[in-house]
């Protein structure tokens, strides 16, 4: 779990690296010591969470926020990797417990994708809150 004390731990991120501070490091060691597969990026982390990507951002004019992506169904396809994704993309959505927009995007023929945008005006709220979604997912669920 995320303490009070480990946003102090770190008062500057490292540029091209994931960070633009303390609390998104916090969040990036929290993904490596517990086992997540995850891209830091710029100011951009990707988490890979059983087949559904679920990134931290600094989006412009709409501030700090988290996007969950599933992939839909097309087609013939693999039945148990899309039910762990969809799994997983509702547990941690369901579990950020605020306010979600969603789209579909299906600007690739063939592959649809579902996003969800969960806005956030804080950074340490953004990690305490992705930390808590994650680690209870994983709680309930086991890995994805």
């Amino acid at each position: 779990m995320v303490h009070e004390e480990d946003f102090e731990f770190f008062e500057e991120g490292i540029p091209g690296h994931g960070s633009v501070g303390g609390p998104l490091r916090v969040l990036q060691r929290f993904l490596r010591d517990n086992g997540f597969s995850f891209e830091a990026e710029g100011d951009v982390t990707r988490v890979h969470v059983g087949g559904a990507l679920v990134e931290v951002r600094d989006e412009p004019s709409v501030g700090l926020a988290v996007l969950a992506s599933l992939p839909l169904p097309y087609g013939s396809s693999d039945v148990g990797f899309h039910v762990r994704a969809a799994i997983a993309f509702s547990s941690i959505v369901a579990m950020l417990g605020r306010p979600v927009g969603y789209e579909v995007d299906s600007s690739i023929e063939g592959y649809p994708i579902l996003r969800a945008r969960i806005v956030f005006n804080d950074v340490e709220d953004l990690v305490s809150s992705l930390v808590r979604a994650l680690s209870e997912s994983r709680r309930l669920f086991g890995e994805f």
